[in-house]
């Protein structure tokens, strides 16, 4: 079901017969389990159809959607939507040539920037790497689905509590949800 909702959303197309009472329930119940939209795109992008599921309930366990989170716990500081610890980035960065922990990088509207210099300063963002959502989440998807020989989440054992079964993912998701709610009063 995420997976439909997650593609659901990204598009937020009504039907061409104009908005439904059925487009706004399929609406209201999507956005009851996707919390963290802004990151759908990247996640359709990387990851294949088949991993929407657990990629979006990884990364929502691991960080609800907040690409600054950092965890510093035990010492690893834990970093950005899937929550990397510098061992695991740099190993992943290596592989894939991508830029190495702590490394900073130039976006424009949140992709990799490698143009010209330009007068203006708008829809540019100089970030630590680990926090930038398109290499967060290119990260987790290589790790996830390339790395190994077939697709895994052990990377993510620790929060497997929280997003291994349906049932405890969408318990914690309303926990949340219902916190979020009375924030919001």
């Amino acid at each position: 079901m995420i997976a439909e909702c997650l593609l659901f959303l990204i598009t937020l197309a009504p039907p061409e017969s104009g908005l439904t009472q059925e487009w706004y329930e399929e609406y209201k119940e999507c956005s009851k389990v996707v919390l963290a939209k802004e990151h759908l795109d990247l996640l359709i992008e990387h990851f294949d159809y088949e991993n929407l599921d657990t990629a979006y309930k990884v990364m929502w366990c691991e960080s609800r959607g907040q690409e600054d989170a950092l965890r510093t716990a035990e010492g690893n500081d834990d970093s950005g939507l899937f929550q990397f610890i510098e061992s695991t980035w740099n190993w992943v960065a290596k592989k894939h040539d991508l830029p190495r922990w702590n490394e900073w990088v130039i976006l424009r509207h949140g992709q990799p920037y490698e143009g010209p210099t330009s007068k203006t300063s708008h829809g540019f963002e100089f970030k630590k790497v680990q926090f930038s959502p398109y290499y967060n989440i290119l990260a987790a998807s290589l790790l996830a689905q390339d790395t190994y020989s077939s697709v895994k989440w052990t990377d993510w054992n620790s929060s497997k509590w929280c997003w291994g079964e349906d049932q405890s993912f969408m318990k914690n998701v309303r926990k949340d949800f219902i916190w979020w709610q009375k924030s919001k009063r």
